[in-house]
């Protein structure tokens, strides 16, 4: 695979990769395994000085160099649990996490859980070993999440993990020039009055990280503006009251409906006196299935570029590649994971 077969489709995500060029980190790969990651890092290694930790077989890892001809052009280090000497190392780390999180765990588990590449990576955060992480191109969503959650936790003010993707549709007038951040396609299924409050603010600033222009939220629903009743929409009113009174300089609408959300003239028949509805960028859907379904809605019948799972909450960030996801898709979330850790960093 050469670089000219890998094309980034989209200005948004395109202008994601060139901010990123100049941000140095180390990261961490917990499926090193993966030689769609060996394709990926070897397209990055060209426009970026950064480190890369491969955590896996080393075996495995080092065919996989040599089969993409990346030897000299990626500057990178191996991790393989099954052989490292910090193994002892590491289960203490991991039973200490569960002690202080008033979790039980046996011996077997312990074993387990030392021979997880996901929480290595999350280790290796915890250490300051590596600034941020990237995972689940082979490993599952929960396998990630367990890690981050037993060992990273929450950052400062954070209540819970939550998860946003982004996506950008050609030839569209909405949004910010097409793009758009959704969430939670990925983690919470039917999330609760604190934690939908708790998502939104997150995914409000994680979009603050990645656009370049002021973040304007919607909050999806089947009604606009008290055109029904039911406890779905008291929940939302009651979210969007309190960010209003906590964070009155967050432009947020809602309950909305997605065409008022972000179609001016929709919004001027739906919503009275807002300068938010109608030009929302930053999509929050009532719960799971919805955002999953709309979030695969867009790339398949509107043809939308995605990326993600931007993982938010974490005390570092460690963020979730699908396991169907193309070489191009790890690249993108690379560099977006890189402008998070930079943003996080400055803040």
């Amino acid at each position: 695979m050469q670089m000219d077969d890998i094309e980034i489709r989209g200005k948004f995500f395109n202008g994601i990769i060139e901010r990123s060029k100049s941000i140095k980190k180390t990261i961490a790969f917990s499926d090193g395994n993966d030689i769609r990651l060996i394709h990926a890092l070897k397209y990055l290694s060209e426009i970026n000085t950064s480190n890369y930790i491969l955590i896996g077989s080393e075996k495995t890892i080092l065919e996989n160099i040599k089969k993409a001809r990346a030897k000299d052009s990626i500057n990178f280090s191996v991790i393989d649990p099954q052989n490292s000497k910090r193994r002892g190392e590491i289960k203490e780390i991991i039973a200490v996490s569960f002690k202080n999180r008033n979790k039980k765990i046996d011996s077997s588990l312990l074993e387990s859980n030392s021979l997880d590449t996901s929480y290595w990576a999350a280790i290796l955060l915890k250490l300051n070993e590596a600034g941020c992480a990237v995972g689940g191109s082979i490993s599952s969503t929960a396998a990630l999440m367990r890690a981050a959650i037993n060992i990273l936790g929450l950052i400062g003010g954070k209540k819970y993990l939550s998860g946003a993707a982004f996506v950008e549709v050609p030839d569209c007038p909405y949004g910010l020039n097409g793009s758009f951040c959704l969430t939670d396609p990925a983690i919470i299924p039917r999330p609760s009055e604190d934690q939908l409050f708790d998502m939104t603010l997150s995914s409000y600033e994680t979009a603050k990280l990645v656009f370049t222009a002021e973040p304007i939220i919607a909050m999806l629903l089947y009604s606009t503006m008290s055109s029904a009743g039911s406890e779905e929409v008291e929940r939302i009113r009651k979210v969007v009251e309190r960010i209003r009174a906590q964070r009155p300089e967050v432009k947020i609408e809602g309950e909305i409906q997605f065409d008022a959300a972000i179609v001016p003239e929709v919004a001027e028949i739906k919503v009275v006196k807002s300068a938010s509805a109608g030009h929302a960028n930053v999509l929050v859907f009532p719960e799971l299935n919805a955002a999953n379904i709309g979030y695969k809605i867009m790339q398949r019948l509107a043809k939308a570029e995605v990326c993600g799972t931007v993982i938010q909450g974490a005390a570092r960030p460690f963020n979730d590649l699908s396991r169907g996801c193309l070489v191009k898709d790890i690249i993108t979330l690379i560099a977006m994971t890189l402008l998070q850790t930079e943003g996080m960093d400055n803040a």
